[in-house]
């Protein structure tokens, strides 16, 4: 083969790559991280697996009285210029606020249902944003927490600035929301959030998009290379410019941490390393049996416990 045949098949063979490349990368952005629509699941939707087909019927009842409620829309704009939408409910007179977070592709109707029948009952004020590229909220791009912890610090500057000087704050997120609220643990985050409740959550975006790979028994090569590509390229963020772990071990606030033991999503390890990594006061609840998400049901009144004993000790 002569000169000219060699460097024109290195040609060839070099744009082939790129184009291999840029479709790989593309296919990682579009299955890990672009909004779909069609692929967030609908509210009223239990997903299988992971035990929640014994709570199905207590899930779905607790879903119909969160929409049978009434609530006020609200709207704050995202670092970036997206507008976010949540749902604000009205509580009682000096009552704290619960700033609730869901997870991915799903909505705080479903993930936050059981625990917003405890708020009703001890009257207080819950709100329920639309995370980025989800429900209402605008946005192409679901980050795993890196650009939504900056959405979570929006919305706890307009929920100081609605309930005043007063109003205790705690942020709670299930999931991906948990990571998101774990991650704005080291943001200047106003004086009246009192604390964190994560549940289940990552501690890294690398390390979720890792295990999701095993879980479903696919080749970590070339899967995790073009996902990583796929969000630097297309989504404008990095899986590892910041994570949950690195943000508690600057964190300054209280934190409770709940897991199953049974996650077989986010494993019950993640939660281990974050309470290791804890800078601030920080207490980790597991529960036995319980699969992703739903610790709640499983164990009902060892979580209420819990949450309710870490509110009262950080109310003040």
């Amino acid at each position: 083969m002569n000169g000219k045949k060699m460097l024109e098949t290195a040609a060839v063979l070099g744009g082939a790559a790129a184009l291999t490349t840029a479709v790989g990368a593309w296919c990682g952005y579009r299955t890990a991280f672009q909004a779909d629509p069609r692929r967030q699941s609908p509210i009223q939707e239990i997903p299988e697996g992971e035990g929640f087909d014994d709570y199905r019927e207590q899930m779905l009842e607790n879903i119909h009285i969160l929409l049978e409620a009434p609530y006020e829309r609200v709207t704050v704009r995202s670092h970036d210029g997206l507008k976010l939408v949540g749902k604000f409910y009205e509580g009682k007179p000096g009552a704290p606020l619960i700033l609730f977070f869901h997870g991915y592709r799903s909505t705080a109707e479903r993930d936050g249902s059981g625990g917003f029948q405890l708020c009703r009952e001890k009257g207080w004020h819950i709100l329920m944003p639309d995370q980025r590229a989800h429900g209402e909220s605008e946005g192409d791009t679901i980050t795993f927490g890196v650009r939504e912890r900056l959405d979570c610090l929006a919305w706890a500057r307009y929920a100081a600035k609605r309930m005043g000087p007063d109003a205790p704050i705690f942020l709670w997120g299930i999931s991906m929301g948990a990571a998101t609220v774990l991650m704005a643990a080291d943001l200047p985050l106003p004086e009246t959030v009192r604390g964190i409740v994560a549940d289940c959550g990552f501690d890294t975006p690398a390390g979720i998009v890792k295990e999701t790979i095993r879980h479903r028994r696919w080749p970590m090569f070339p899967l995790y290379p073009f996902t990583v590509l796929g969000a630097r390229w297309f989504g404008k963020f990095s899986v590892t410019e910041t994570s949950a772990l690195d943000c508690v071990r600057r964190a300054r606030l209280p934190i409770l941490l709940i897991h199953g033991e049974a996650d077989h999503v986010v494993p019950c390890d993640m939660a281990r390393s974050l309470r290791y990594a804890c800078a601030s006061e920080v207490q980790l609840l597991t529960v036995p049996g319980a699969g992703h998400g739903i610790s709640w049901y499983v164990d009902m009144p060892a979580y209420q416990a819990a949450l309710l004993r870490f509110m009262e000790a950080h109310m003040e």
